[in-house]
């Protein structure tokens, strides 16, 4: 071989080791980095005093002493529940709580008047829990999403049959109403994201059954002053970033999860999934996570879960900001380096779960609000014998101020009726429809916009 040749190839081959090498040290220097900031981010969520993993976010949950835990009453009550033993029951699971100024066909009455006093000890003792102010359910989270939450599928029944007695012993409504309250508000301090959706679905039952109480006639001054303050302790704000902060906990660790833990988690309610061993990650896994696709992934989820946690944590909600971030993510999903992200964030190219609980969670506090404030109408017509032209004609003797609408930040919208009045958000639309009601049986079809309304025709 000529000596020019053999030189040529020596450079040639010192070059590309050059190179090689250099795009190690890139690689190494990049990897650390990007390792480094994420645990950097992780450690500034921490010094703030949130939860960072599932043994964090169980912390997180604050311990309750027994004789102080709300939430112990509950369970109580929801154990003493029962039901027929006939034919009965499936009636009762297929009742709807009536629309304002609706009834209940007569063999539904029959059949709820007998279920109410039947669980007449279930709600004495869910009363109990309105003296205490603090709850926590027996429930361990450093288990993460395989974390037992028994205690939520007995919400439903019981905030159904609380619902029901304010037909069946109208002059116990405001009773019942307020615990349907303490029933949701126990739910305050447990920060996973199913739990807060059953406390909005909850705080609505109230909403709903306040209004068809209102509609068949008025309550004393008493209990409406009594009920405009529980709403008023309901009126929370931080309930879904709350949520948010537990799922970023809890999620966190897994990135750090082989493949069929992963599609174990996906699975979790399949007892069969939880069964099957743990096998070896393959080479694609483990090049993966050589290569920082996973770290890349974590980074984007731990970013995006973040920016939900801010968002769901201002008021009033700028949905345009809301659905332009939800975009984005949803946007970036379609890579798919990000496979865990898309899993925990947009499973299926839908908005996400954050942006409908976000939206669920203000439209649920305009409910609550304008519950307030037609519960000081209510006050305002039995001091007065008449409806108030204005809303600040209740401040400050039966409200310290007008509410905000949680869409715009402006006070609630007011309407005088012919008989009546109605008290409306312009909700997530950003459109105020002049108080247009929302009909009980609306079609999935239907592109009329309606507004978030409170209407007392009485």
């Amino acid at each position: 071989m000529r000596p020019t040749v053999k030189k040529i190839l020596r450079w040639t081959l010192l070059i590309v080791t050059s190179l090689v090498v250099a795009w190690l040290v890139w690689f190494s220097v990049w990897r650390i980095r990007l390792a480094h900031n994420i645990k950097s981010e992780v450690a500034a969520i921490r010094a703030t005093g949130l939860p960072t993993n599932c043994e964090e976010n169980n912390t997180y949950y604050p311990s309750v002493p027994t004789d102080e835990n709300a939430a112990l009453k509950m369970m109580a009550a929801f154990e003493l529940m029962i039901n027929y033993d006939d034919a009965r029951s499936n009636q009762i699971s297929t009742i709807k709580f009536p629309q304002r100024k609706e009834s209940l066909a007569p063999s539904e009455l029959e059949s709820l008047t007998g279920y109410c006093e039947m669980n007449s000890n279930a709600l004495a003792k869910a009363s109990e829990a309105s003296k205490l102010l603090r709850s926590r359910y027996p429930v361990d989270l450093s288990l993460g999403a395989h974390a037992s939450l028994k205690h939520l599928a007995k919400f439903k029944p019981f905030t159904e049959l609380t619902e029901y007695d304010t037909i069946i012993n109208p002059s116990n409504a405001a009773t019942d109403i307020s615990i349907l309250i303490v029933t949701a508000r126990s739910l305050d301090d447990e920060p996973i994201l199913i739990s807060k959706l059953i406390r909005v679905r909850t705080l609505n039952m109230a909403v709903m059954a306040l209004e068809h109480r209102l509609n068949a006639a008025s309550l004393d001054d008493m209990d409406l002053d009594r009920l405009e303050k529980v709403f008023g302790a309901a009126a929370k704000t931080n309930q879904m970033a709350h949520a948010f902060i537990g799922d970023r906990a809890t999620f966190l660790g897994v990135f750090q999860m082989v493949p069929d833990e992963i599609a174990r988690l996906a699975d979790s309610d399949d007892e069969l999934a939880k069964e099957k061993p743990v096998s070896s990650p393959g080479f694609s896994y483990r090049f993966g996570k050589f290569a920082g696709v996973f770290d890349l992934d974590e980074r984007f989820y731990l970013k995006a879960i973040t920016t939900y946690i801010v968002l769901a944590s201002k008021y009033p909600r700028n949905m345009s900001v809301l659905d332009e971030v939800d975009g984005k993510v949803r946007q970036t999903l379609l890579d798919k380096r990000f496979i865990i992200s898309k899993l925990l964030l947009s499973p299926d190219d839908k908005p996400t779960a954050y942006r409908a609980a976000i939206i669920k969670e203000a439209t649920s506090l305009a409910q609550i609000r304008a519950a307030r404030v037609a519960l000081a109408i209510e006050r305002f017509r039995l001091a007065h014998g008449k409806l108030p032209e204005k809303l600040d004609e209740l401040v400050p003797q039966f409200l310290p101020a007008v509410p905000a609408d949680p869409f715009d930040g402006q006070p609630l919208r007011y309407h005088r009726l012919e008989k009546g009045c109605v008290i409306y958000s312009i909700g997530s639309d950003g459109e105020d429809n002049g108080g247009r009601e929302r009909p009980a049986n609306v079609k999935s079809t239907d592109k009329t916009h309606y507004d978030i309304t409170f209407t007392v025709e009485r």
